[in-house]
């Protein structure tokens, strides 16, 4: 469990982020984000470069002469440090991304721009979250956990794609709105990713039983937050028109099935990995048997 915690994730995401930056130079070619920026061939061959750099960062440290000489903890601040890197550049992304036009492929909509850049992050924050976790010495509390962190990580990535996607908002036969909702919910969903991450280290030297109880109550309705917005967007899901682009009834689905499973998965493993007797254990498996019985009512709806 050590190296699928601490070990392994951060050199896959980095493998991973190789790997896309090759691919970037190899296809590289004349980017424009409408009426934001321009990139010509040369720009995209060096952002790729840039990538496959960072990638072989967090990569290279499993080489283990090199671990030798540089030793644990310095190879640690440079897989933190170009996770964080990834992390920034594509934030960049996601607050500038707008309709795009890629040479050899054509028009791109802002949404797969904002896909593309949220994968990005996703990579960068899978590779930091994993260089600090320390899993627990139980195998199967600690699959549980690891479980769990992965979870507030998609969460996490689900807000930041709903902030990049910010726009008018028609969700038809339901309600309008603006880019200020789709912000305050993106934003939303990022705290609450945070939170959970937060109540999953609730295993610190000194905590009280008291302390201990509060976080194990704060991980169950966080879940039940964001299990029920899940279930609302599943139960109210239609066509919708975002920024002037219609979407099937489909995207709205998926964000909503994710957002409700996340919630269920959350509240299942922050109640094992708790671990205490008492009502909040009882309450918290009670509540994820009710989001997973809520799921098909709400599509049914």
């Amino acid at each position: 469990m050590k190296k699928l915690g601490s070990w392994f994730v951060p050199y896959l995401m980095g493998l991973f982020l190789a790997l896309e930056g090759a691919a970037i130079i190899a296809m590289a070619g004349r980017v424009e984000l409408i009426d934001v920026l321009t990139l010509d061939k040369m720009s995209i061959m060096m952002i790729g470069a840039v990538l496959l750099v960072l990638g072989l960062l967090m990569f290279i440290p499993i080489i283990p002469s090199l671990r030798k000489k540089v030793g644990e903890g310095g190879f640690k601040k440079v897989q933190i440090g170009a996770a964080i890197l990834v992390m920034l550049a594509s934030l960049m992304l996601i607050l500038i991304a707008s309709p795009t036009y890629i040479e050899g492929i054509g028009f791109v909509n802002k949404h797969w721009v904002v896909l593309a850049a949220s994968q990005l992050f996703l990579l960068g924050l899978m590779a930091f979250v994993f260089s600090y976790y320390v899993p627990l010495e139980d195998p199967h509390l600690a699959w549980m956990e690891w479980l769990g962190m992965f979870a507030s990580c998609m969460v996490i990535i689900e807000g930041i794609v709903i902030f990049g996607l910010r726009a008018q908002l028609n969700i038809h036969g339901v309600f309008r709105t603006g880019p200020e909702f789709m912000t305050i919910v993106g934003v939303a969903l990022v705290a609450l990713g945070l939170m959970e991450m937060v109540i999953f280290n609730r295993r610190q030297e000194g905590r009280s039983e008291m302390a201990l109880n509060v976080l194990n109550w704060a991980g169950i309705i966080l879940s039940v937050v964001i299990g029920a917005v899940g279930i609302a967007a599943i139960a109210m899901a239609t066509s919708m028109t975002l920024g002037g682009v219609t979407f099937g009834i489909v995207w709205l689905l998926i964000a909503g099935f994710q957002l409700a499973i996340l919630g269920a998965l959350l509240d299942y493993t922050q109640t094992l990995v708790g671990g205490n007797e008492g009502r909040a254990p009882d309450v918290g498996l009670i509540t994820t048997i009710l989001m997973l019985v809520a799921l098909p009512i709400a599509a049914f709806l």
